[in-house]
C-alpha cells in the first residue's frame, strides 16, 4: 500500500512537470535563429547574419515613400533630394585596447551611411562563453535580406514643411575625423537640396570623450546641427533610429527591452517593452508628448539585462532638455515576429522652425555600457543619479520580491566581493550568515514538531474517547480537543510552523536570483573548477554538437550543479528528525497520510533537478550550499533531540513537556472556535425569521 501510494505521488508529479513544460513551450515559443540569437552569434567582423529568414520585406520602415525624393540620385525638378559623399566611409572612435587600463570605455565604428553607429565594442566587458577574451560587443549592424544593414542611431529622415519627406537612411554623409579636447570626434555632413539648390546643411558631431573604467561613466554626446541655407523659412521633423544589435544575456528567454522614460511630478516613470512584445504589435507606442502634454520625455534606450544604450535630450550645458521628442516608438524593423533581436526604437523630433540663416542644434548626451548601479548612483554622476538611470536595474527585480531586498543582497555581495575577491565564496559566506541567523527558529520548530507529533500519539486515546463521548455534537468534540491541548500543552499549530524557515529563505532565494540578473558586477565572474560565470548556468562537459533532451530542450552542454543540488536536499529531507511511531497507538487515515508525504518529500527534491537545470550557478551554488549546512544542521538537531529525548528532563518526559496549568480563560484558538459557533447560531436564527 505504501509503494503504491509513493509511486502514485511521483507519477502525478512527473505529469505535472511534463504539462508544464507543453504549455510554456507554447507561451515561450523558443525563437528562430536571428542576427546574434544567442551572444556571439556575429561573424568575425560583429555583423550578424541576415535578420530576415522567410522572404518578408527588407525595407526598413520610414523608407521614402514614392512622392519625388531620393537620396544621392537625380530628382525632378523641384523635388528634394539629399546629397552626401560617393562612397562609403568607416571612422573609428577610442580604443579597447588595454582592457581595464584603456583610456577609452569603448570602440566605436562609425559609418558614414546615415551617420550612424555600425558597432560599439566595450573596453572592460568581455563574451561571455568564448575559449578566449573577446571584448563585447555592444551595438552591431544587422544585415537585412535585400539592401544594406541596419545601423545604430541612424538619421532616417526627414520632413519638410509637413510635405516633403527625404530618406537619410542609405545616404552616405561626407565625414572627417577630428582630434578633440580629452577626446576624438568625427564629422559628417550632408545637405537636402530642392532640385539643385540647396535648402539645408546638416551636420551631425559625434565626441568620445576620453573616460577611463575608474570614473564610472561611458558617454558619447551627439550633435545634429540644421542650417537653412535657403532664403525661405522651413518646418523641419527628424526621425532617427535607436541602438541596433542588441544580444540577449537571459538564460531562460529574451530578455532585451525598449524604454522611454518621462517626469511626472518631479518623478521619473518609465514605460517599457520586451522585443517580443514588440514583434507581436510591429510596433508600439512608448511616449508621445501629444497625450503626455506635461510629462516631458527625459530618455529613451534600448538594453538587456546588464547593458544599455541610453539616449537623453539635452542642451549646451548638458542639462535635459524637454520640448524636443515628439514621440517615441519602439519598431520590429523586419516585421517579423519570430525574430527577436531587431527591434529598436524610433524617434521623432518635434517640428522646428528655421528661419533663413538660422541654424537649429539638437544635443543628445548618450550612454552606452554596463547597467552599472555604482555608476547610476555614485555622488560624482549627478546627471545619472538625476535622470534616475536606475530605474533600467529595478524595472527587472520582477514583482516576486521586494526591492529593498534585492538591493541589499547586491551590495552585501559586492561588499563581500570585495573582502574576498570571488563572488562564489561571497554567496558561501552569505548562506553561512543566513542560515545561522535562522538556526534557532529552525532547531525550535523541529524540536516543537517531534515534541508534537510524540504527544499527539499519546492523546490519541483520549481523544477517542471524546469522539466516542460526544458523538453527533461536533462543536462539543472540537471544544473538549482544544481543552486537552491546553491542558497538555500541545499547540497544533506547531506542526505547520516546520517549513518556516524554508519559507523565511524563499524571498531571499528570489532576491539573489534578481541579484544575479541585474548585478553587471557578477556578470562573467567565476567561482572554481568547471564554474566559469556564475550569472549563467554551468558547464561541465560541452557537448560537440547541439543534443535535443526530452522535456530539456535543447542542450549545449551538461550541468552537473543542479544534479548535485537535487542530491544535496534529499539528504537534508532524510536527515529531518522523525519520531518513530508508537506502535500501541492506533493509525488514523489522517496519522498514515503524513506519514506517506514525509517517505515521499525525499525523493520530490529530485524534481527540483528539473527545475534548477536552467538556473545561474551563482543561484545554484546558493542552495547547495544552503542545502549541505543544511544537512549538517540536521544532524545536530537529531543528536540534540536523541539527547534530550534519553535524558529527558528531572521528571523523566525527556522531550515531552510538562503539563501546563490550565489558563482561566479560553485559548486563542477557542476563541476562534466560539466566534465561529456564534456566528453560525446568528445566521440559523436570520435564516429561521425569514422563514416565518
Amino acid at each position: 500500500m505504501e509503494n503504491k501510494n509513493f509511486f502514485r505521488a511521483l507519477f502525478w508529479a512527473l505529469l505535472f512537470f511534463l504539462i508544464w513544460n507543453m504549455i510554456a513551450v507554447r507561451i515561450w515559443p523558443p525563437p528562430k535563429p536571428t542576427s546574434g540569437g544567442a551572444e556571439g552569434g556575429a561573424s568575425a567582423d560583429g555583423t550578424p547574419a541576415s535578420v530576415s529568414s522567410n522572404g518578408t520585406a527588407d525595407a526598413a520602415p520610414g523608407d521614402a515613400a514614392s512622392n519625388g525624393t531620393v537620396a544621392n540620385g537625380t530628382a525632378a525638378k523641384g523635388a528634394y533630394r539629399a546629397v552626401g559623399a560617393d562612397a562609403a566611409e568607416k571612422i573609428v572612435l577610442g580604443t579597447v585596447e588595454g582592457g581595464f587600463e584603456s583610456p577609452y570605455r569603448m570602440q566605436l565604428d562609425l559609418s558614414n551611411r546615415g551617420a550612424s553607429i555600425a558597432k560599439a565594442t566595450l573596453s572592460d566587458h568581455w563574451k561571455r562563453g568564448g575559449k578566449e577574451k573577446e571584448n563585447y560587443v555592444l551595438l552591431a549592424p544587422l544585415s537585412r535580406k535585400k539592401g544594406n544593414s541596419w545601423q545604430s542611431l541612424a538619421i532616417d529622415r526627414l520632413t519638410i514643411d509637413g510635405q516633403h519627406r527625404v530618406d537619410l537612411s542609405d545616404l552616405q554623409w561626407t565625414a572627417d575625423k577630428r582630434e578633440a579636447n580629452n577626446g576624438e570626434s568625427a564629422v559628417f555632413t550632408a545637405t537636402v537640396n530642392a532640385g539643385d539648390e540647396p535648402v539645408l546643411k546638416l551636420t551631425r558631431t559625434f565626441l568620445l570623450p576620453a573616460q577611463a573604467h575608474e570614473t564610472l561613466r561611458s558617454d558619447l554626446q551627439v550633435t545634429l546641427e540644421i542650417e537653412n541655407v535657403s532664403d525661405q523659412e522651413h518646418r523641419v521633423i527628424i526621425v532617427e533610429r535607436g541602438p541596433v544589435g542588441l544580444l540577449s544575456q537571459g538564460t531562460f528567454m529574451p530578455d532585451q527591452k525598449v524604454y522611454a522614460a518621462w517626469r511626472s511630478e518631479g518623478l521619473i516613470e518609465l514605460a517599457a517593452k520586451n522585443f517580443k512584445e514588440v514583434g507581436k504589435s510591429k510596433q508600439y507606442t512608448l511616449y508621445a508628448a501629444d497625450k503626455q502634454v506635461n510629462e516631458p520625455l527625459e530618455w529613451y534606450a534600448g538594453g538587456n539585462l546588464f547593458f544599455t544604450c541610453t539616449t537623453c535630450p539635452v542642451d549646451a550645458e548638458g542639462n535635459p532638455v524637454s520640448g524636443v521628442v515628439a514621440q517615441v516608438q519602439a519598431l520590429d524593423l523586419d516585421g517579423d515576429a519570430t525574430t527577436l533581436n531587431d527591434v529598436t526604437t524610433e524617434v521623432t523630433s518635434v517640428q522646428q522652425t528655421i528661419a533663413p540663416g538660422e541654424t537649429k542644434s539638437l544635443m543628445e548626451s548618450i550612454y552606452i555600457g554596463p547597467k552599472d548601479r555604482e555608476a547610476f548612483s555614485h555622488a560624482s554622476n549627478s546627471d545619472y543619479v538625476n535622470r534616475d538611470y536606475m530605474q533600467q536595474i529595478k524595472e527587472g527585480y520582477g514583482s516576486c520580491t521586494f526591492s529593498a531586498l534585492t538591493d541589499l543582497m547586491i551590495v552585501i555581495l559586492n561588499w563581500l566581493y570585495k573582502v574576498t575577491g570571488n563572488f562564489g565564496v561571497a554567496i558561501i559566506i552569505l548562506v553561512i550568515v543566513v542560515r545561522t541567523l535562522l538556526h534557532p527558529i529552525t532547531k525550535k520548530t523541529q524540536v516543537n514538531m517531534v515534541r508534537m507529533q510524540k504527544s499527539m500519539g499519546s492523546l490519541q486515546p483520549k481523544m477517542e474517547d471524546i469522539k466516542r463521548k460526544h458523538a453527533g455534537d461536533n462543536a462539543k468534540i472540537q471544544q473538549e480537543i482544544m481543552k486537552l491541548y491546553r491542558e497538555e500543552g500541545v499547540n497544533p499549530m506547531g506542526q505547520m510552523l516546520g517549513c518556516l524557515p524554508m519559507f523565511l529563505q524563499m524571498p531571499i532565494w528570489v532576491a539573489l536570483y534578481s541579484s544575479l540578473r541585474n548585478n553587471v558586477a557578477m556578470r562573467g565572474e567565476p567561482f572554481y573548477l568547471w564554474i566559469t560565470d556564475l550569472t549563467s548556468p554551468d558547464c561541465f562537459y560541452h557537448f560537440s554538437k547541439t543534443v535535443n533532451v526530452p522535456l530539456m530542450g535543447e542542450m549545449t552542454c551538461f550541468h552537473l550543479l543542479p544534479i548535485l543540488v537535487g542530491v544535496m536536499m534529499f539528504a537534508q529531507q532524510k536527515l529531518m528528525p522523525r519520531p518513530k511511531p508508537d506502535p500501541n497507538v492506533k493509525k488514523t487515515p489522517q496519522s498514515e497520510q503524513a506519514e506517506q508525504m514525509q517517505k515521499i518529500m525525499p525523493y520530490m527534491s529530485f524534481i527540483m533537478i528539473f527545475l534548477f537545470y536552467k538556473f545561474p550557478s551563482g543561484l545554484n551554488l546558493y542552495i547547495m550550499t544552503s542545502s549541505l549546512v543544511g544537512a549538517a544542521e540536521q544532524v545536530y538537531i537529531r543528536k540534540h533531540i536523541k539527547q534530550k529525548d534519553l535524558e529527558g528532563p528531572k521528571g523523566g518526559a525527556g522531550l515531552a513537556k510538562e503539563p501546563k496549568k490550565p489558563k482561566s480563560g479560553p485559548s486563542f484558538l477557542e476563541k476562534l472556535q466560539q466566534k465561529a459557533e456564534e456566528a453560525q447560531k446568528q445566521a440559523k436564527q436570520r435564516s429561521g425569521k425569514k422563514d416565518r
